[in-house]
Parts: C-alpha cells; structure tokens; sequence
C-alpha cells in the first residue's frame, strides 16, 4: 500500500521508556522469551503491568510468533495487563509480517467485546498508535476488511472514507472482499456506490 503525499499527516507520539526496575523486568522477561524458558518467565506473572506488557511486545516486535505467543500468554493468565494499546501493538506487528487472519481475529475480539464504544474511535486509537509502534499501513487495511467479513458496511465504508483521509489506499483484495460480501447479500446499490468512491 502506497501513502498518498497530499493526505492529512499523521501525528507523531513517542512512548515513555522503560527506566530502573521496569527495564530490569522488561530485559529478563525478553530474555526468558526469546529462549522460550517459560517456567522461568512464569514466575514474573505478579510483577507483569500493562507498561511493561507494552515495552515486551516493543522488544520482541520483530518476531510476529513470540510476540502473538507473549500475547495470548498474558491474554490467558493477566488479562488485566492487556490494554487497547497493547491489542494495537500486536495489530500492528501482525499486519507488518502479513499474518492477517491473526490480526483480524484480535479486531473481531476488540469489536465483539464492546470494549470501545464507537467505531470511529477505534480508527482514531490505530491511526494515533500508528507512528508510536512503528506500525504499516496494512493495520487500516486489516479494519476495513474486518468490518467486511462482519458484514458492517458502514463501519467499513466509513474507515475507507478515513483512511483515503490520511493517504492510506486500500488494498484491491481489501476491496473485492468489501464489494463481494455486499453482492453476497444482494446489495449491489451500496456496491456500486462504494466502486464509485474510488
């Protein structure tokens, strides 16, 4: 996916560092991961906080399978240290290795789950995490088929119509999935607005 140059820019965050005991956590707990000791990583679980969920994933980002391991680990046995940004890290790591089926099922899990009141402001949260988790453009492409293969049309409508905002240009396999889900239901009005969008 190509990023259009006359788009909204988008903003830059930084995330803190990881300082003292936190960064003593975060090296022992990457260390114990990338050498999949998980006994030993077991025993951190009481010391384990959304802070340094997020600083893990940052350190293990460029491994999608320890990263999505490290993630349904801490999903299973602390829930509680997952938060929306560490569910955008792993989107994020997911779609930047191409592992798209995984992506969208932690999107389905996101949207299923109530957790954000409003569509649009799970775009907001993607698209503001975007350059803070060295993220690609594929994570927008990933919501727009997700809201596609749910059959929320205008959810997906709506994200494409953003996303072209910002200069991210969808996928042609992003859009035949969106146009075929709605010529699956015999909504070939909706289709042939959306292919006049483009």
């Amino acid at each position: 996916m190509k990023k259009n140059l006359n788009s909204i820019p988008v903003t830059h965050r930084t995330v803190p560092e990881p300082k003292g005991q936190h960064l003593d956590f975060v090296n022992i707990a990457y260390s114990h991961l990338v050498h999949s000791y998980w006994d030993n990583f077991n025993s951190l679980i009481t010391h384990l906080t959304p802070f340094r969920v997020k600083h893990v994933l940052l350190k293990l980002q460029k491994d999608y399978v320890i990263s999505l391991e490290f993630f349904n680990w801490v999903q299973t046995h602390k829930p509680n240290s997952h938060t929306l940004e560490t569910h955008l890290m792993i989107l994020g790591i997911l779609t930047k290795s191409k592992k798209f089926k995984s992506a969208e099922s932690i999107l389905k899990g996101i949207l299923v789950s109530g957790s954000i009141a409003l569509p649009a402001l799970l775009f907001d949260a993607i698209l503001y995490s975007y350059r803070m988790f060295d993220s690609s453009p594929c994570v927008f492409d990933s919501l727009f088929k997700t809201y596609a293969h749910m059959k929320k049309f205008r959810n997906a409508s709506d994200v494409f119509c953003q996303k072209k905002d910002y200069g991210f240009l969808p996928t042609v396999e992003s859009c035949n999935k969106y146009i075929g889900s709605l010529l699956d239901l015999n909504r070939v009005d909706i289709a042939l607005g959306f292919y006049n969008l483009n």
